[in-house]
């Protein structure tokens, strides 16, 4: 939700829309394979009222092929106020892959399948700093409601602390909580606080060349069932280091290695907890994984971008080779409408 002066007064119209195909070859691991293929489409309205206040309204359309109805129809509206390197979103956020999360942390996959993300976010980016904390309210409880309500709150920072030529060292800081509880419900369960968090280094290096950058990172993981309520573990870590080349042609490699031990994840990637999010039954306490990820983004035409991926990894723990690979399409554009009342 970008805030220009010049469009203070305008009316615009915005199209979102992303198809995708994603098919995940799993099998005698903590995951089993499964697909994921349809498309998103959001038109919206905007109208920015000041210098520094946009509104956005409109709805959100979802259909994964294989279903005889929309998978989700959701309105949308979001009011975002900016202050020099400040804003406050309230209603949709800015939300999914724009927390710059760890995949432990977040899963990729919510983009495809769960991306919406309402409630309330403030945001602060200036010279190395960036800084995003939100809740994601979830669940709303009514009275004798058969449900618990459910809410998920972050932060995400990132600070870079020295600069070296065209390298640079930062610390990134990051922390995803549940929370499952209420007073209004039938269920009588057990209140429930789960807490991801996780703590690095890394250093980005800029280069000529066919090489553009190149990056390394590690962090130390953690979780922590607050409430020791109804997970398997009452606490649990890892380790999570990448080390990712960004090339001139739109390719990006990168190696990742993950070993946890009774890591359980908030709303993280399936293959990094030690239970299964498919089968509760299904416990490797120790998972230990090396992952490559080959993206490539090839520009089709004015905003519409074609994305490639292919991520295989080894489970060394299970001692299985398990693959993954996706087909994107995005296109994303907003056209000037009018400047009402003038």
């Amino acid at each position: 939700l970008t805030l220009d002066q010049p469009d203070s007064g305008k009316l615009f119209v915005g199209l979102n829309a992303l198809g995708f195909f994603k098919n995940n070859e799993y099998k005698k691991t903590v995951v089993n394979g499964y697909t994921l293929f349809g498309y998103q489409f959001q038109p919206t309205l905007s109208y920015q009222l000041t210098k520094n206040i946009r509104m956005d309204a409109g709805a959100y359309f979802q259909q994964d092929f294989g279903n005889s109805s929309p998978t989700t129809i959701a309105p949308i509206f979001s009011i975002k106020w900016k202050s020099k390197d400040y804003s406050v979103i309230f209603g949709n956020l800015e939300g999914s892959l724009n927390h710059r999360l760890i995949e432990p942390l977040y899963d990729f996959e919510r983009v495809l399948n769960n991306r919406l993300e309402t409630g309330v976010q403030i945001q602060f980016q200036h010279d190395g700093f960036f800084f995003d904390t939100w809740i994601d309210w979830q669940y709303m409880q009514h009275l004798n409601d058969s449900r618990q309500e459910q809410f998920v709150g972050g932060v995400s920072l990132m600070k870079r602390i020295v600069r070296v030529g065209n390298g640079s060292l930062s610390i990134p800081f990051q922390v995803v909580s549940r929370h499952q509880g209420g007073q209004l419900d039938t269920a009588h369960m057990q209140i429930q606080t789960l807490v991801n968090s996780a703590i690095g280094l890394q250093w980005t290096q800029l280069a000529n060349g066919w090489i553009k950058q190149f990056s390394i990172n590690g962090f130390y993981v953690y979780d922590k069932d607050l409430a020791r309520s109804r997970q398997a573990y009452f606490d649990g870590d890892g380790w999570y280091a990448n080390g990712t080349i960004s090339t001139k042609f739109g390719l990006d490699v990168m190696a990742t290695y993950w070993q946890g031990h009774e890591f359980q994840s908030v709303q993280g990637g399936r293959v990094y907890p030690a239970v299964s999010t498919q089968d509760p039954g299904v416990i490797q306490p120790t998972p230990q994984i090396f992952m490559l990820r080959f993206l490539y983004d090839y520009k089709v035409a004015d905003q519409l971008y074609l994305t490639l991926r292919y991520e295989p990894y080894y489970d060394m723990v299970f001692k299985s080779f398990q693959y993954s690979y996706g087909i994107y399409v995005n296109y994303r554009t907003r056209y000037f409408v009018a400047k009402p009342g003038r």
